[in-house]
């Protein structure tokens, strides 16, 4: 689980908090005409504006808010440093991201396949690039679309305005104009609720999951040149531990040689 539903699980126990501390019920703030025309409308330019021609990509960005491997940049690192010490056969772990893997298990067989250091190079940097690009422009467009459910939000108010005035022309009480007043402004309300809280957030984290798994490519990528001109396991860990904060640095040279000690003295 992502904290996007944790989140919306606050935001959620927050409104309810607001609506008991104005001793208010919340059918008071129920009105099925704002639903309509905001949730379908910015539905309805969901079915526009996104870019469907990338649907699995957005497909997996909606299911990531939800759900999603978290990231373990040892375990990246790890990897990484696996490629190094055996070009032929990589142990990948888990928590690696899918592009990290997929630059790992790709420069390993380009390896393999004989291609200069500079051609695997050209040939994952792209690849690291179109990703990317396809990934910011799905959560591009899922935050643009957070300025729609505002707007419809307004045009529900609207609406209702113009119901209240032909109320107002047929004589409506004080008391029912106000309540006719009140329900025009739900719509306003779900209108900011929709985009504040749920759209325009969700477009945050597809961007910032699409930031992550690039940095965890291009220290796969940092692996694969380093595979090629066959460095030393010492200096590949010096390398790949720069990308990374130190929090997240290993020492797998010294967990070896640690280990090696401990057989010695067994022996």
């Amino acid at each position: 689980m992502t904290l996007f539903p944790i989140g919306l699980l606050v935001a959620f126990v927050a409104l309810v908090a607001a609506i008991h501390e104005l001793k208010q019920s919340a059918t008071n703030f129920y009105d099925f005409v704002a639903l309509a025309v905001v949730f379908g409308g910015t539905f309805a330019v969901a079915l526009m504006v996104l870019p469907w021609d990338l649907r699995r990509e957005v497909f997996r960005a909606f299911r990531m808010l939800f759900y999603k491997r978290a990231t373990d940049t040892r375990a990246v690192v790890r990897s990484a440093l696996s490629l190094v010490q055996n070009p032929s056969a990589p142990q990948i772990e888990g928590g690696v991201p899918e592009l990290a893997t997929k630059i790992l298990s790709e420069g390993a067989e380009l390896i393999q396949l004989g291609l200069s250091k500079e051609r695997i190079d050209e040939i994952l940097q792209e690849r690291v690039f179109q990703t990317g690009r396809r990934r910011r422009r799905v959560g591009t467009a899922i935050r643009n679309l957070a300025k729609y459910p505002p707007a419809f939000g307004l045009m529900g108010t609207v609406l209702g305005l113009v119901n209240l005035m032909r109320g107002l022309a047929s004589g409506l009480s004080a008391q029912q104009t106000g309540l006719e007043m009140a329900v025009a402004l739900v719509a306003t309300m779900y209108g900011l609720l929709l985009a504040n809280l749920f759209i325009n957030p969700a477009g945050e984290m597809v961007m910032k999951k699409a930031t992550e798994d690039e940095d965890a490519a291009e220290i796969a990528l940092e692996a694969v040149m380093l595979a090629c001109d066959r460095v030393s396991i010492l200096e590949a860990q010096e390398v790949l531990n720069s990308y990374v904060d130190e929090r997240y640095r290993i020492d797998v040279v010294g967990g070896m040689m640690n280990q090696e000690g401990a057989e010695a003295q067994a022996a």
